[in-house]
């Protein structure tokens, strides 16, 4: 190269762009969720625990899987002569996918799995799947379970139910307070199928607490109600995330995968499955 050639290399060198820098992943780590559902005494209330953990991190979405484990107690009301305390023990497990949108102030989310009931000596199984959309002022949820075996006994009073359910979360106008609509399908090959509807009530307690009250009714089952009590663990603020995630998101971003009517598998005695 010519002596009149190295004036312009510097030149030439600036115009070069430069590799764009990647931002920063999420990094919100593992969520656990207790959840305890009171139910009427002629139904089984449960105790839960859900441990998130994250496969997956990037500026903008989470990998991650959700595994559940729970136990019904018997009920108070109606249980068969010489039972035990707990009725039936069960998972769920999920393999799933959080989106942030909208600059942060919105995310979608799709999830599925396996799910598992041992009740009275009977093994039930079924394959699940959720779809989800998150705004600050509202939550849409639709979610299925599906069985895809029969009882492990031969002569067994309970069916399980495959369902279809759709929810929406919306705030009532009272501080934290939000009211969640669902209409459900439930039904089986012997049992027919039903539709169902439940109302519920969500008032949350510093980010992470929530109490829930719900009443269902369907066919099959009638009239139902419970008040479910969770906290998820630990409390994010949204410190640290820059302007990535709104902050009244961020807890729900990292949250577990609800229930909403499918996780925890329904057999034809029993009513909706309630709790977010």
């Amino acid at each position: 190269m010519s002596q009149t050639g190295w004036p312009l290399l510097p030149l030439l060198l600036l115009l070069v762009p430069a590799p764009a820098a990647q931002a920063e992943a999420l990094q919100l780590g593992s969520t656990q969720m207790f959840k305890l559902v009171l139910s009427q005494p002629t139904g089984s209330s449960r105790a839960e625990y859900d441990l998130v953990v994250p496969l997956r991190e990037t500026a903008t979405q989470r990998y991650f899987v959700d595994a559940k484990v729970f136990a019904e107690e018997q009920p108070w009301i109606g249980a068969p002569a010489g039972s035990g305390f707990f009725q039936g023990f069960g998972q769920s497990t999920r393999l799933g996918v959080r989106t942030l949108i909208e600059a942060g102030n919105g995310f979608w989310g799709a999830s599925a799995g396996y799910d598992s009931l041992w009740q009275q000596g009977a093994y039930f199984q079924q394959a699940g799947l959720a779809l989800e959309y998150n705004r600050q002022a509202y939550q849409l949820v639709l979610t299925a379970g599906v069985p895809f075996s029969a009882p492990s006994v031969q002569q067994v009073a309970n069916v399980p139910l495959s369902s279809v359910n759709m929810q929406i979360s919306l705030p009532t106008g009272a501080n934290g307070l939000a009211v969640q609509p669902r209409v459900y399908l439930v039904g089986s090959d012997s049992t027919g199928t039903a539709v169902g509807g439940q109302l519920q009530f969500t008032y949350s307690f510093a980010r992470t607490w929530s109490a829930t009250l719900a009443s269902n009714y369907d066919a099959l089952t009638g009239v139902g109600g419970s008040l479910t009590v969770q906290v998820l663990l630990p409390q994010r603020t949204g410190a640290g995330l820059a302007a990535r995630i709104n902050p009244d998101l961020v807890n729900g971003f990292a949250a577990a995968v609800g229930n909403n009517g499918s996780r925890v598998i329904r057999l034809d005695n029993q009513p909706a499955a309630s709790g977010n």
